[in-house]
């Protein structure tokens, strides 16, 4: 039992922390300001949330342009951490080779329930209708997922289904990768 209290606490903190630096990575990809002065409301507790960890390996790793692999290798490395953890406590070897590659599953996974959350939150704010800063800021994370689904699917009476369908995508991708992971 206390294996088991252990593995969700480290759950919740790993999905925590990976989804900062994840949603750290897709803002700056979107080139979305989250500097502490910007006003962009995950600023207040993204910054000092990642920054232990991301100001030191920025320091190693040069700023490269739109994509910030320093984010991308932060997140990454706490699902490392995570699954080394896991695997000490249930006193599995850890010369395991397929430790990276589970790690790599785990962290696609909680890539994908970062887009779903984002997704629900958007869909769940455009619905009150009240135009805030932070729903613009979700439909700047949005929309550029949802604009190639616009495309090709019509508003029915007037209701937009392309987040349904992204969410059904997402959800499909989900279950693929989840088949391939226990294949391997």
């Amino acid at each position: 039992m206390l294996i088991k209290f252990l593995d969700l606490l480290l759950q919740i903190c790993t999905s925590v922390l990976v989804s900062a630096f994840l949603l750290r990575f897709y803002l700056h990809y979107l080139r979305i300001n989250f500097s502490p002065n910007s006003g962009n409301p995950f600023s207040t507790f993204l910054l000092p949330l990642t920054n232990w960890l991301y100001s030191p390996l920025r320091k190693l790793m040069p700023f490269n342009g739109r994509i910030d692999y320093c984010s991308l290798l932060s997140s990454y490395s706490i699902v490392v951490l995570k699954s080394c953890i896991l695997i000490g406590i249930s006193s599995a070897s850890l010369n395991n080779p397929f430790i990276m590659l589970y790690a790599v599953f785990d962290w696609l996974d909680l890539v994908l329930s970062g887009f779903i959350g984002v997704i629900l939150v958007y869909t769940l704010l455009s619905w009150t209708g009240a135009y805030s800063p932070t729903q613009q800021l979700f439909a700047q994370m949005v929309n550029p997922l949802l604009k190639p689904i616009r495309k090709i699917t019509p508003l029915i009476g007037n209701i937009d289904f392309s987040p349904l369908i992204l969410l059904l995508l997402i959800q499909m991708v989900t279950v693929f990768l989840g088949q391939v992971q226990r294949q391997l």
